[in-house]
């Protein structure tokens, strides 16, 4: 299927029930800044949005995307006890940011992301400071400098999950609905 921009991808997002209730009533579902568990990530990561998606006007938290289908059985993954679901989308690709699971936890945790330990070494010994932690965040979005890393400091970058964000998604969108119990 194409779209103005190029490609449609099938991606999976997984949101709370009440929360997929609300986007059926509305007809749409974007992020809301008063759930963000990392206010300053969410809104460093929706500047990039803005940055590198043509046309985004995303003005509230990201929805978060995923490549590969996630599983209700997974721990982690939902809240142990609560009812969730498991969209499965037809979004187009030029409204998804793509970036590495993994190293979004560097950004979360306030952490640089480095390319082996002696430049992490090196980081840390100028204090890490804020400016200098947070040029490096831009690799975050960088495929080939993520991959070329040492597999010793970084592990093996194809089996890293991607992640995506997008500013929106629609019903229209959306063309499976899988329900489960957070496993927690």
């Amino acid at each position: 299927m194409r779209n103005k921009g190029g490609l449609f991808l099938i991606v999976y997002t997984v949101q709370p029930e009440f929360i997929y209730k609300k986007m059926r009533e509305q007809g749409y579902l974007e992020g809301d800044k008063k759930f963000a568990m990392f206010p300053e990530a969410y809104e460093w990561m929706v500047d990039q949005m803005k940055k590198r998606i043509a046309n985004c006007n995303v003005e509230n938290n990201p929805i978060w995307l995923w490549q590969r289908k996630p599983s209700g059985n997974e721990k982690a993954l939902a809240v142990k006890g609560e009812r969730w679901v498991i969209l499965k989308l037809d979004v187009p690709e030029d409204k998804i940011l793509w970036s590495s699971f993994d190293d979004w936890h560097s950004i979360l945790n306030n952490s640089p992301i480095a390319y082996n330990e002696k430049e992490w070494d090196s980081i840390k010994e100028r204090g890490f400071t804020k400016e200098e932690v947070a040029k490096t965040w831009e690799r975050l979005f960088d495929y080939e400098w993520l991959a070329s890393r040492p597999t010793e400091w970084a592990g093996n970058y194809k089996e890293h999950w991607f992640q995506g964000v997008t500013a929106r998604i629609t019903m229209e969108q959306v063309k499976k609905v899988s329900r489960f119990i957070g496993k927690g």
